[in-house]
């Protein structure tokens, strides 16, 4: 199996694309995600929309489907104009879990794809819907393919959810993708990190301050925050200030795995993943400050190194290939 990075910024990222991963087995290819900013990703890679075979969405954000509308419209049978994608030529597999897809067509894509001249359009038009049912996995190229429900976002008492997906077959390595979720919410996700091979994992970078590293000696003066002295003037500050210890984590958005909490900062007081499971994650839906060496408050921080510091295997990058 062939995965290649299409895209592995956030929501508004204007350098790395939306998070979405190509992947390709014995001449099929399924997209996993198509947020607003993936039909320009995939051609300036020089991916054609028509060589994809099957489109799995996750949840209903913007940047996971936001580009459904222009696949539907470039794939559709223009010549024919069929109703129902089985009276044309070019309908692509839509695939999602059963109850987010019944949803997809009133809630996201009806506004747009019901505007056909002559009749009224469905989801089916444009695409062979594929629901697949909780607890069913679905097969694809030799692969067994599970939906993982997990926590996104939580509107009031309403919960929002994600689908992520684990690919198993035997004789190779299971790969994960989480798509967009909270930290291991619940605490049982952390079965399935257990179980995979591979992970890639959504990882925001906002709220981290690295002006010093977690956990180091600091004091706070009228002017700002400092490390604290190891040599002999440490003494005369310890007469007019109280020493404290560096928490990163300043904020996090609720709705993402933050950075903070993935590398188990005691600032995070989260749960807490091991050794074994950071080993194996790949981050992605940062922020595009990372690309500047910079975190939301201006700091230098090379990245890529505090990754591997943090035991990662590291940050994904548009046009990355793994092969599986």
């Amino acid at each position: 199996m062939l995965i290649k990075i299409v895209g592995c910024g956030n929501a508004f990222s204007m350098k790395n694309g939306n998070q979405s991963f190509l992947v390709e087995e014995d001449g099929r290819r399924m997209l996993i995600d198509c947020g607003s900013r993936i039909p320009v990703s995939l051609a300036e890679m020089g991916i054609k929309l028509s060589t994809i075979d099957d489109f799995y969405v996750s949840h209903g954000h913007g940047d996971h489907i936001g580009g459904l509308e222009e696949v539907a419209f470039t794939r559709y049978d223009w010549s024919t104009k069929p109703k129902h994608y089985t009276q044309g030529k070019y309908a692509p597999r839509l695939i999602g879990n059963a109850g987010f897809l019944k949803d997809l067509w009133d809630y996201s894509l009806k506004g747009g794809l019901s505007s056909m001249e002559g009749f009224q359009s469905t989801l089916e038009t444009f695409f062979e819907v594929t629901p697949i049912q909780p607890n069913e996995p679905f097969a694809w190229q030799g692969w067994t393919v599970d939906l993982i429900q997990q926590l996104h976002v939580m509107a009031g008492n309403v919960a929002m959810w994600t689908f992520g997906l684990m690919f198993k077959r035997a004789g190779h390595k299971t790969v994960y993708f989480t798509t967009d979720s909270q930290h291991c919410s619940p605490s049982q996700m952390q079965t399935f990190y257990r179980d995979a091979d591979v992970i890639f994992q959504d990882c925001e970078l906002i709220g981290n301050n690295f002006q010093f590293q977690e956990g180091q000696k600091v004091y706070e003066d009228e002017t700002g925050f400092h490390a604290w002295p190891e040599d002999e003037s440490g003494l005369l500050i310890a007469m007019t200030h109280e020493p404290s210890y560096w928490k990163v984590r300043r904020m996090t958005s609720g709705v993402h795995a933050n950075y903070s909490e993935l590398a188990g900062y005691p600032s995070a007081n989260h749960i807490q993943l091991s050794t074994e499971i950071k080993a194996k994650m790949w981050l992605s839906h940062y922020q595009d400050f990372k690309m500047d060496n910079k975190d939301m408050y201006g700091n230098v921080v090379n990245w890529d190194a505090q990754a591997s510091k943090d035991g990662f295997q590291g940050f994904i990058t548009p046009g990355q290939v793994f092969e599986f």
